[in-house]
């Protein structure tokens, strides 16, 4: 069975993210599904300590799970608002602590540092037209996933939430799922 990982980058639970990840995960009803909440995940922020530069891993364990989990699956989706033309903080902690893989690549030797090839997909939802924004944050995840042994092929945008101004659209919905499922 394929295993889908959704990483939650916002702090409403009843919020758009949430609700796109419900329309989403409709779609792969024949994958193990796990998600992940930031937010609740409180993740310590990469202080650059070096230990990954000589271990497997990283010196702090709060997301170790998070990432047995991360390595095995086969897609992966982002949930996102823009905050301050990025990602929330603790999202943006996850992603700092993906230096366990550049060091194991460029500093260790592991190539890939991360075995099982994975499919990703970034949905981005933002209170204005911060097109530009969303734009940067993909363009972000495609270079960290260069190391990580992934393709960013899907992305979706929500803009517009703080106006009301904005629709589910259920084409770009479903092509969102087409990319990321493309085998």
């Amino acid at each position: 069975m394929k295993k889908f990982l959704i990483i939650m980058g916002s702090p409403r639970e009843d919020g758009i993210c949430s609700e796109l990840i419900k329309q989403v995960s409709a779609y792969f009803v024949d994958c193990e599904i796990k998600v992940y909440d930031t937010y609740k995940m409180s993740p310590a922020p990469c202080t650059d300590c070096k230990y990954c530069e000589y271990h497997d891993g990283c010196s702090n364990k709060d997301l170790d799970i998070f990432f047995e989990d991360f390595e095995d699956a086969d897609y992966i989706a982002f949930f996102t608002p823009v905050y301050n033309n990025f990602f929330p903080a603790p999202l943006k902690a996850v992603i700092d602590r993906f230096q366990r893989y550049y060091s194991a690549r460029f500093k260790r030797g592991a190539k890939p540092p991360i075995k099982k090839p994975k499919r990703v997909g970034v949905v981005i939802s933002a209170g204005s037209n911060a097109r530009q924004a969303g734009d940067y944050m993909t363009t972000t995840l495609r270079q960290s996933f260069t190391v990580l042994n992934g393709e960013v092929c899907a992305r979706y945008y929500i803009l517009n939430t703080d106006t009301g101004k904005y629709t589910f659209n259920l084409v770009e919905l479903q092509k969102i799922v087409r990319q990321l499922r493309e085998e």
